[in-house]
């Protein structure tokens, strides 16, 4: 059928002309493809979200609720961040697998016990010194050093648990 004779015959005659068998070499394929496509294109069909949607969605109404929730009560406190999370000098890349890279260390066949942060970077000196008064150690003392050469600090002792609730409340 022409182009011409389908825009002035009616959707339905198309159709049932369409599924309508043929007699040609490929008959049996074109016919049933053809008639699976009208048939396809005028029944109805039910939409999906994509799962990015979803989240937009969920996003979205997550953000509005706050706002449509009851007020806290007046004699409640809102917490008040104890650090300045922000502006601080320095920073802890995190490794690939996204772990903090913090590492117990032996060396002297096991008697000397060393705990190393490594993926630093800015201002290494307040690191070590904000390290330092978490720890209880001294400013001045050698407990907590620095390479500058890797950028690695190093510690003295197997503080790994500490230093991670360090690094873990500063959000690296």
């Amino acid at each position: 059928m022409s182009a011409i004779c389908k825009q002035s015959v009616c959707p339905r005659l198309v159709q049932s002309m369409a599924s309508a068998p043929t007699y040609s070499r490929f008959s049996s394929l074109s016919s049933s493809r053809f008639a699976s496509f009208s048939l396809q294109s005028h029944s109805p069909f039910r939409q999906t979200r994509t799962f990015l949607t979803q989240l937009r969605r969920q996003a979205q109404a997550l953000k509005e609720q706050p706002a449509n929730a009851s007020p806290l009560p007046q004699n409640a406190k809102q917490p008040q961040p104890t650090l300045q999370l922000t502006n601080l000098p320095y920073f802890v890349r995190r490794t690939g697998s996204n772990q903090l890279p913090v590492y117990l260390v032996t060396k002297a066949g096991g008697t000397k016990q060393l705990t190393k942060i490594q993926k630093t970077e800015g201002d290494l000196d307040s690191l070590r010194n904000d390290l330092a008064l978490t720890l209880g150690i001294d400013l001045r003392s050698p407990d907590v050093s620095i390479n500058r050469l890797n950028g690695h600090i190093i510690v003295k002792g197997w503080r790994k648990p500490e230093i991670l609730k360090f690094l873990q409340e500063r959000n690296f």
